[in-house]
Parts: C-alpha cells; structure tokens; sequence
C-alpha cells in the first residue's frame, strides 16, 4: 500500500533557470527587526530511547520584541551522541495537537536530528485573531524566532542547520518564519496557499467557518466584504512573503482534492514563490494523513540534501545590515 501511495504522489522540481529573488522593501523589514535577549529555559525529562531523549521544555518569552508575557512551551528530542546535531522546528496543526508532528520528530531524531516541537494557542485566539490578525501573525513569528534564540544557546545543537517543516496552520506559520528569520536554513511547509484572506473565507475547516461566521455577524459583512477587511488588516500575507523567498531552499507539500486550503490557492503561492520544489499528493486536506510515513521521509531527505550543500544560504532574503540602517 505504502508503494502504491507513494506512486500516486507527483514531484515537482524547481526550474533550473530560478534566480534567486530580491529582498523585502527596507520599509517593511523594519518592523521584523529583532533583537535578542537573555533566554531562561526549563527542561523536564519524559522519555528516554536508544538513540534520543525526550524533554518537556519552556523558555521565557521576549516582550522587546513585542512577545506577550508566557512562556513559550515545546516537546524537545534530543538526539544521543557527542557531535552537534543539525535542528528541525516543527509546527502543529490548528488544534495543537502533536501527534502529527511526532512521527516526524521521532524519524529526525534518530537520523541525527534535535527535534523542537512548538506548541501552539492559535485554536483558542482564532475568534479575537481573525478580528485582529496582523498583531496575532507578527506575535507567532517572533514566538518562534525566541525558539530559535534558545537553540542557538545550546553547545550540542548546531543552530547553522536549521530546518522547519509545518503543515496546514503550522505550515502557514513555517512559511511566516522562514520568511523572516535568516537563521532558517531550509523549509517545507505542508498545505499552505495564499492569500491568507481568500484561504479564510473559502476554507470549509470546520473551526474556522465557525470563527469567520462569528466575525461575518459581529462586522456585519458578507464574504465579499470580510476578504476586503481581512485584506487590508493583513499586511503579513503569503503573497506579499513568498516572491522573496530563496525558493531554492523550500520543498512544498500540495494536496490536490484540499477545501480547507483551496488547491487553486497552494499553486497561486507556488508560483508566487518561483515554482520552488514540490509534493502533490492527490488527496483532499486531511486524507493527507495517508502519506505523513513517505512525507517524513522526503522531508528529511529534502534537510539532508540542502543542509549539507557548502555555502548554501538561507530561506530568508534579508541584508545583513536591514536593521542597521533603520
């Protein structure tokens, strides 16, 4: 069956005539300038393998940067052995629930992997976010850049290889990071389109139809009209990230049949972002379940290949003096 599935699924490469794009406006960067600070982290063991441990974890937020007051809490496999182990974040889904992501993180730890599982609020603030979604996205983004703080504080992991993988909310939030954050060396976001305004009110997700009904009567809009509110309250989008984006460094994951992330949106945001490599499965959004033991694969073969490129650059198209000169 395994072989069947993985038939199924159609690969596409990046073109070979890609050039790699040019950064963000100046104006724009300068509102995702970041500063770090000193991190306090707490670490609780929970499980012990052969080959890797697992660590309940929590650091201490970053409100300099405009972080709220918690703590920003993860599920942390350490990988067994004395050399630097190269990172991967991965970022859950809209519920918050790991158990998706943990058969990733497992494949990752025992290849050599620290494996950082980010947990996530957005399911209990989707109602207040949608109201409100520019400082909801901007305060995601910096939650995850403080993980990255406290990866770069620890001698066994080697913060230069960093990867992140997210699917659905979690690979919108993947997509937002790499953007941003020039430490992320390689991406893979899972069932992603843009733009973020149109994927919210055509989505048929359950939760989120709840959450757009309720702001729908709360505005007294109709879908029209909360695409247009949600267009201008979302400065962050996918479109306006995506054409500066190194797509050399990203391998998206398309599911063909989806209704909660409208595949005319997934390709909209691939060829945004310069057709970088990608996975169609021919699925709808959660029939992609199916094919998570192949995708943790090509995932992490994907990691290894871009990681061990010499010279190779991040995901992020970011000057090195952007904040300087703000």
């Amino acid at each position: 069956m395994l072989a069947q599935l993985c038939a199924c699924a159609s690969v596409q490469t990046l073109p070979d005539d890609y050039a790699t794009p040019a950064p963000l406006p100046p104006s724009y960067l300068a509102q995702f300038c970041y500063r770090s600070a000193p991190v306090d982290d707490e670490l609780v063991l929970i499980k012990e393998k052969n080959s890797y441990r697992v660590f309940e974890g929590s650091v201490n937020p970053n409100p300099g940067n405009g972080d709220d007051d918690s703590r920003i809490t993860f599920e942390f496999y350490e990988p067994s052995g004395d050399a630097q182990s190269p990172v991967v974040l991965l970022l859950p889904i809209l519920n918050g629930q790991k158990h998706l992501m943990r058969p990733f993180a497992t494949k990752f730890a025992n290849n050599g992997y620290a494996a950082v599982i980010v947990d996530t609020v957005q399911r209990r603030t989707l109602l207040d976010d949608l109201a409100d979604p520019e400082p909801a996205i901007r305060l995601t983004i910096q939650r995850h850049r403080r993980v990255i703080d406290w990866i770069e504080t620890r001698p066994d992991l080697d913060a230069s290889r960093l990867g992140v993988f997210g699917a659905s909310l979690g690979g919108f939030n993947a997509l937002f990071l790499a953007a941003m954050d020039p430490r992320v060396s390689v991406v893979s976001p899972a069932l992603v389109g843009g733009s973020l305004p149109y994927v919210l009110v055509n989505s048929n997700e359950r939760r989120i139809v709840e959450a757009t009904d309720a702001v729908r009567t709360r505005l007294s809009m109709d879908d029209e009209q909360l695409m247009d509110f949600l267009s201008e309250k979302i400065e962050t989008d996918t479109l306006t990230v995506a054409p500066h984006i190194n797509a050399d460094r990203v391998m998206m994951v398309l599911t063909k049949y989806d209704k909660t992330v409208p595949y005319d949106s997934q390709l909209r945001l691939r060829d945004a972002m310069g057709n970088p490599e990608a996975i169609t499965l021919p699925t709808g959004h959660n029939m992609a379940a199916a094919y998570l033991f192949y995708l943790r694969t090509r995932v992490l073969k994907f990691f290894d290949r871009k990681l061990s490129e010499p010279g190779g650059r991040g995901t992020a198209i970011i000057p090195d003096d952007a904040c300087d000169k703000t």
